[in-house]
C-alpha cells in the first residue's frame, strides 16, 4: 500500500516539473551590424535553454552557403575554403575576419535541440567603406552657349552613402547653381558667362578621406564689335577762310606764347601747342600753286626748244633778165665787155645755187 503511493507521489512530481520546464529561445540578436573593410565583425547570438541539450549548431550565409558548424560538446569546424576566414566565440558568437565589401548580407544561425526544437535567426553585415568617385558627367555637354541649363553629376560608391559637396576650383562662389547633396547634382539655369572654370566635387561619408574629381566647364557666347565713331568728312574752301578781326593789340605768330606782358613778344616767348593758323594753310596752298606753275611754263619752254625741228626748204631768189644783164658784169668781173642789156623778160632764178632761165610767167608761179 505504502509503496502504490510513494509511485503515484513520484508521477505527480514528474508531471509538474515536466509542466514547468520552458523550451529554448532567444534572448538577444544581433539584427544589423555594421563593420568597416579590413576589420572583424562579431554576430552574437544569446539562448535560454533551461538545460535542454543542443544536438547541432550550423551557420550560414544566405541564401544557402554553410560557413561553419559545430556538434554538441565538440568544436566548430569551418566548411571548406572557409578556414581562418570563421569563427565561433561564447555560447554562439560567428566572428568574420579580414572583412571586405564582398561580406555584406544576411547570416543565419541555427540550433537543434533534442527535444525536437529548431531555433532560427538571421542577422544582416554592413560593411562600410570610403567613398570611390566612379564618374562625374555633365548634361548635355560641358561646352554649353549662354543661356542654356546644365546640369554636373558625381557619382561614386561607398557604404554608407557619401554626401556630395560641390565647389569652383578658383574659390568664387556657386551663385545661382543649385547643389544636391544626396544626389550628388549641380545645376545650372540660364547659365551665365561667369560660370566658365573647373568644378570639383567631393564625396565623403566619414570612413577614410573624402574623395574628389574636377569637371571643366565652358560658356561661350556670342561677341560683338566695339562701336565705332564715324570720321566727320570736312571740307575747307578758300572761301570759307575767317578773315581774323583787327586787333588793337598785336597778338604773337609763328606759334610763340608772350611771357604774359602786355605787348610782349621776344624774351620768355614759348611756343604754342596746336595745329597751323588759317594763315599758315592759305600760304601753302599759294605756295604750292607757284610751284605747280613754274614746273608748267618750264616745261613748256623745254618742249618748244627740244623739240622737233621742222625741215628748212631752199631759198628761190627771182631774178628778171634786166637785173641779171646788170649782175652779169660784177659776176664776170670784166668791166671793159660789159654784156649787153636785153629787152627780153624773161627771167632767171637761182634754184638750189644754180642759176636757172624760165619765162616770166614759170618765175612768177616759182
Amino acid at each position: 500500500m505504502a509503496g502504490a503511493l510513494f509511485a503515484g507521489l513520484c508521477l505527480i512530481l514528474s508531471c509538474f516539473l515536466s509542466g514547468s520546464l520552458a523550451a529554448p529561445s532567444f534572448t538577444s540578436e544581433p539584427g544589423n551590424v555594421t563593420a568597416e573593410v579590413g576589420g572583424t565583425a562579431l554576430l552574437e547570438w544569446q539562448m535560454n535553454d533551461d538545460g535542454a541539450s543542443q544536438l547541432f549548431e550550423i551557420w550560414r550565409k544566405l541564401p544557402s552557403a554553410g560557413l561553419i558548424q559545430r556538434a554538441s560538446g565538440g568544436d566548430a569546424e569551418p566548411f571548406a575554403g572557409y578556414e581562418g576566414k570563421f569563427e565561433i566565440e561564447g555560447v554562439a558568437t560567428l566572428k568574420i575576419l579580414n572583412l571586405n565589401k564582398e561580406d555584406a548580407g544576411q547570416y543565419e544561425f541555427q540550433a537543434t535541440y533534442d527535444d525536437s526544437t529548431v531555433l532560427d535567426s538571421i542577422a544582416t553585415l554592413i560593411v562600410s567603406y570610403q567613398p570611390t568617385i566612379t564618374d562625374v558627367t555633365a548634361s548635355p555637354v560641358p561646352n554649353v552657349m549662354e543661356g542654356d541649363d546644365l546640369t554636373l553629376t558625381c557619382a561614386a560608391d561607398g557604404v554608407p552613402a557619401p554626401t556630395y559637396t560641390w565647389t569652383k576650383s578658383d574659390g568664387i562662389p556657386l551663385g545661382t547653381a543649385v547643389a544636391d547633396t544626396a544626389a550628388g547634382t549641380l545645376t545650372f539655369t540660364n547659365i551665365s558667362r561667369d560660370a566658365t572654370g573647373s568644378y570639383t566635387c567631393s564625396a565623403d561619408n566619414g570612413v577614410g578621406d573624402a574623395q574628389t574629381q574636377d569637371i571643366a566647364v565652358a560658356v561661350s557666347y556670342p561677341t560683338t564689335a566695339a562701336p565705332t565713331t564715324p570720321t566727320p568728312n570736312v571740307t575747307m574752301k578758300m572761301t570759307d577762310a575767317p578773315t581774323p578781326a583787327p586787333s588793337a593789340e598785336p597778338k604773337p605768330t609763328g606759334g610763340m606764347k608772350t611771357s604774359g606782358k602786355p605787348g610782349g613778344r621776344g624774351r620768355g616767348a614759348k611756343p604754342q601747342k596746336g595745329g597751323l593758323g588759317t594763315g599758315a594753310i592759305v600760304g601753302i596752298v599759294l605756295g604750292l600753286l607757284a610751284l605747280f606753275i613754274t614746273i608748267a611754263v618750264g616745261a613748256y619752254c623745254a618742249s618748244k626748244r627740244f623739240g622737233p625741228q621742222q625741215e628748212k626748204k631752199p631759198d628761190v631768189v627771182t631774178f628778171t633778165k634786166a637785173e641779171e644783164n646788170e649782175a652779169e658784169p660784177l659776176k664776170n668781173k670784166d668791166p671793159e665787155n660789159p654784156p649787153e642789156k636785153s629787152d627780153d623778160k624773161d627771167t632767171s632764178i637761182i634754184k638750189n645755187g644754180e642759176m636757172e632761165d624760165v619765162p616770166l610767167k614759170n618765175a612768177e608761179e616759182a
